[in-house]
């Protein structure tokens, strides 16, 4: 019975070993361990047992959460750096294209081509420094994304695109993360149906909501929602802002990406 209390208190301070792994059921044992040492007539500083198990699960907690705090940066950069790079690689690979074809027959075509690349290259530079700006000073270096520069996303795509209503005044997070969607629906347009003549984008404001529709009429087949890195990336950012993201194939040949975002203030 001498060593009882020895042993009692070299089993409940041992807990702790475990309280990384199992935060919340080392508090439950070891307090359990201390009531239980000291309603049967023990006595001596157990009670750090507890105190220091809790002291653990808030440190954890907080390293948890710088975690996924990193994690979650991580994944908005990714997703910068991939709508940046598929959008000016698509844009290259079909001006490329259109050059090559008609190099021989149509010079002038070839160059303006040419000059798409060079300006898609241009912008893809651009937007990559800002986001390495971020990454090193926490500070953007160049506009942000914004609807505003619908026109210079649209230039060198190479193919008709009709662009039908008006976004409106948006506030900042959505009207970013409504210029990706377009962008990058745009970008899988040029992507997966190549023998597309059209891209048509359409803004609808109701109900307090932005509603976006990019279809194209091509008759490739793309990955359904959530296949592909770039509508994935779509559906995170408009969930993000408790909105949504449809994608799909259309009746009589096509491709539609539908978003829905809230706007704080309704229509505009």
């Amino acid at each position: 019975m001498f060593l009882l209390p020895y042993a009692w208190f070299a089993a409940t301070f041992g807990l702790l070993f475990l309280r990384k792994r199992y935060p919340v059921a080392t508090i439950a044992l070891t307090g359990t361990s201390t009531w239980l040492y000291y309603t049967t007539g023990h006595w001596g500083p157990l009670v750090a047992a507890p105190a220091l198990a809790v002291f653990s699960l808030g440190r954890v907690s907080a390293v948890e959460r710088r975690r996924r705090q990193a994690e979650q940066e991580r994944l908005r950069i990714a997703r910068e750096v991939h709508d940046v790079v598929a959008h000016s690689l698509a844009m290259i690979n079909v001006q490329a294209g259109v050059a090559a074809h008609v190099a021989d027959r149509k010079p002038d075509e070839a160059v303006k081509a040419l000059l798409a690349i060079k300006e898609a290259s241009r912008a893809a530079l651009v937007d990559l420094r800002a986001t390495l700006g971020v990454l090193r000073s926490g500070e953007g270096t160049a506009p942000a994304p914004s609807l505003a520069r619908l026109d210079e996303l649209l230039a060198p795509v190479g193919k008709p695109v009709e662009v039908l209503g008006e976004p409106g005044d948006l506030p900042v997070p959505v009207d970013v993360a409504a210029y990706r969607i377009v962008q990058e629906s745009v970008t899988n347009a040029l992507r997966y149906a190549p023998d597309a003549t059209k891209i048509t984008i359409r803004f609808e404001r109701t109900g307090g909501q932005l509603e976006i529709t990019v279809r194209d009429d091509g008759r490739a087949t793309m990955p359904g929602i959530g296949a592909g890195t770039g509508l994935a990336g779509m559906r995170e950012r408009a969930e993000a802002l408790g909105g949504s993201v449809d994608a799909g194939g259309v009746p009589g040949g096509g491709f539609e990406v539908r978003a829905v975002l809230p706007v704080e203030g309704g229509g505009g």
